[in-house]
């Protein structure tokens, strides 16, 4: 199935959200033919990687500070 098997999304982590928040998660993936799990995954995994880009930066401006 997976050429690679560390592609496998094997691990689940669940979400609660509130009726205002589920609805726009449903009115976002009207918009954009995602799925919900889809859409959540992929804007869990950019802002993973915001933090990650800033947290290196912080820890780099730390580095040369010193």
């Amino acid at each position: 199935m997976y050429d690679d098997p560390k592609h496998i999304k094997d691990n689940r982590i669940n979400a609660r959200f509130s009726d205002d928040e589920y609805e726009d998660l449903i009115r976002v993936t009207g918009l954009t033919g995602l799925q919900k799990s889809t859409l959540v995954r992929k804007a869990t995994m950019k802002l993973v990687a915001e933090i990650k880009a800033e947290f290196e930066r912080n820890l780099t401006d730390y580095e040369d500070a010193v």
